[in-house]
């Protein structure tokens, strides 16, 4: 009681967009959650690379 498996994650609108995530039952869910976000943000074009 009291405790939560629920996933989420804020940012704000205007750079830097940091990202804060919280919560998850463990770290293999929280990790496969934020990579399948990322690759769906990639593919739907809203992330850009930079650097070399």
């Amino acid at each position: 009681q009291g405790s939560s498996i629920e996933l989420s994650a804020d940012g704000p609108l205007r750079e830097p967009y940091a990202c804060y995530l919280q919560g998850g039952l463990n770290f293999g869910h929280v990790q496969l959650g934020a990579l399948r976000a990322l690759s769906e943000l990639e593919a739907g074009g809203f992330l850009r690379r930079e650097g070399p």
